[in-house]
C-alpha cells in the first residue's frame, strides 16, 4: 500500500528544512570563525595609524559618557555640559568617521550602562562619580601636557 503524497512531502520538507538550518548554522559559524580570525590583523592595522593618545581619548569618552549620567543624578548639575564637554573634545580632535563612531560609541555605551544600573544616587554612585571626575581631569590635564598641538 502506497502512502498518501501529502506524507512524502511533509517528511521530505522536514528534512529539507533541517539541513538548510544545518547549512544556515554553518555558514554562520564559517562567517564568525573568518571574521575572528581577521579581526586582530585588521584592528592592529587600524591602530597603527592612531594618534598616541587614543587609548587615553578612548577611555575619556567613556568617562564622560558615565558622568553625563551619575553627575546629575548625584550632584544636580546639567547633562547637558557633559554633552557639550564630548562635543567639544570631538571638535578638538577632529577625528575622521571612523574615530569619531567609536569614541561616540563609547559615550554611549558609557552612558546607558550606567543608567541601567543606577536610577537613584547612592553611595557607590557618589563615589564613582567621584573617581571618575578626578580620572577625567587628570586624563585632560595628560593631553594638554604631552599632546598639545
Amino acid at each position: 500500500m502506497q502512502m498518501p503524497m501529502t506524507d512524502d512531502k511533509t517528511r521530505f520538507a522536514k528534512h529539507h528544512t533541517l539541513g538548510t538550518r544545518q547549512a544556515k548554522g554553518l555558514v554562520a559559524l564559517c562567517l564568525v570563525a573568518v571574521f575572528v580570525s581577521f579581526s586582530p590583523a585588521l584592528s592592529l592595522a587600524a591602530d597603527k595609524n592612531l594618534p598616541p593618545y587614543e587609548k587615553q581619548l578612548r577611555r575619556l569618552s567613556t568617562i564622560v559618557g558615565a558622568l553625563m549620567h551619575l553627575d546629575p543624578l548625584c550632584n544636580q548639575s546639567s547633562a547637558k555640559s557633559w554633552y557639550q564637554t564630548m562635543t567639544a573634545i570631538l571638535e578638538a580632535e577632529n577625528p575622521d568617521d571612523v574615530r569619531i563612531r567609536q569614541l561616540v560609541y563609547r559615550f554611549n555605551q558609557s552612558y546607558k550602562t550606567f543608567g541601567a544600573t543606577y536610577q537613584s544616587c547612592n553611595k557607590q554612585a557618589r563615589k564613582v562619580t567621584g573617581l571618575y571626575r578626578e580620572e577625567a581631569s587628570s586624563i585632560l590635564t595628560n593631553l594638554q601636557l604631552k599632546h598639545a598641538r
